[in-house]
């Protein structure tokens, strides 16, 4: 092999590695040509944002309010769902804690109709009608008792009527109009544990 052949490889060598350095530079490590040098960013300084964080959010928007069907509660605070709590009694919820005209226990019936209301358990959820017809007149939350000496007052228990009652208290069941005429506008069909009467005596 002659000097000029030798010559020749080499220069071809050369030209070769040079090839191989510029494209290395361009390609590798230091980016593209005529791009700045690379900054890396911390990744404590990402975020990743959600579909909810990128569509029609607007951080100093004020909360919306609730909608007018939202309230958890009747004018004068009665409840829309009551959730039965141990030993509440559906006379005393509607008369003496809600302050209603007795009638209204119908009205709960009728919105809870899988609802035993003479076994009341805890954790049962009542839904609660529209009350504003059923509030009582001050003279009614304040009516003494009857006058008549020797009445007493008596509080239902689970399972009683009106029947129960007279044969247990006065010793017969047929003096079960006598509580009746004691007891103005009390329905005998529809006697509620916790539900307070007036008997007479003996």
């Amino acid at each position: 092999m002659g000097t000029f052949e030798k010559l020749g490889i080499l220069v071809i060598v050369v030209i070769i590695v040079m090839i191989l350095a510029v494209a290395i530079y361009q390609w590798g490590g230091a980016g593209s040509p005529g791009a700045g040098p690379v900054v890396e960013v911390p990744a404590t300084t990402l975020t990743v944002k959600t579909i909810d964080d990128l569509v029609g959010q607007d951080e100093n928007a004020a909360p919306k309010p609730p909608a007018s069907g939202d309230a958890a509660t009747w004018p004068g605070g009665i409840p829309k769902r009551y959730v039965v709590a141990r030993d509440d009694k559906v006379w005393v919820l509607v008369v003496k804690r809600w302050e209603l005209k007795e009638s209204f226990i119908h009205e709960i019936e009728k919105s809870n109709p899988k609802i035993d209301f003479r076994r009341l358990r805890p954790g049962m959820e009542l839904v609660v009608p529209d009350p504003s017809s059923y509030s009582r007149s001050t003279a009614e939350k304040q009516a003494p008792a009857p006058k008549t000496p020797g009445v007493r007052r008596y509080e239902v228990q689970g399972g009683d009527t009106l029947e129960s009652i007279a044969f247990r208290h006065l010793g017969s069941k047929t003096r079960w109009p006598d509580i009746v005429a004691l007891n103005p506008g009390l329905d005998p069909q529809h006697l509620f544990a916790g539900q307070e009467i007036y008997l007479p005596v003996k």
